[in-house]
């Protein structure tokens, strides 16, 4: 049972952008209101981090909705909603786990959250930021105008 949700197809997006970015492809350079590092004179930076589910959870959730749809005792509507609220569940837990961690880090802020859609807003240091990469519940970094999309997109499909 292969659900896309819209938070996956966000962060595909999202993801290919930043590798075009690295790459040199299209990425403007920072205006006087869009510094991309730096923005309190500190040297500190804002940035979006991406959430990572526990795989190994949610496919064993996939698995037993799968069989529940074989053997008829759920539909394909219940199997899917079932399938979203086991996501978000597992969105929460991630967002919990990586605020509690940033928590500890004087060095490092969360200033939004949406995890609905996968993403903190993150305040920080550079090596703060480019340590919460070494964190399970991370996928990774993003310009902080993906936040900013991410709530757009949410908006757009309520």
């Amino acid at each position: 049972m292969e659900l896309r949700t819209n938070r996956r197809r966000f962060l595909q997006t999202a993801g290919t952008g930043l590798t075009l970015s690295i790459a040199g492809c299209s990425a403007p350079a920072p205006s006087s209101g869009q510094a991309a590092t730096d923005e309190q004179g500190d040297g500190s930076a804002t940035v979006t981090i991406a959430l990572e589910i526990d795989q190994e959870t949610l496919q064993e959730k996939q698995n037993s909705l799968t069989e529940q749809l074989q053997n008829g005792s759920l539909n394909q509507t219940e199997a899917r909603q079932q399938l979203y609220a086991a996501e978000r569940e597992l969105l929460g837990e991630a967002a919990a786990t990586l605020e509690d961690r940033i928590a500890s880090d004087e060095r490092i802020s969360v200033a939004e959250s949406a995890e609905e859609m996968g993403v903190l807003l993150v305040t920080g240091s550079a090596d703060a930021l480019i340590r919460t990469l070494g964190y399970p519940e991370v996928r990774g970094l993003f310009p902080e105008t993906t936040y900013e999309d991410a709530l757009a997109q949410l908006e757009g499909s309520e």
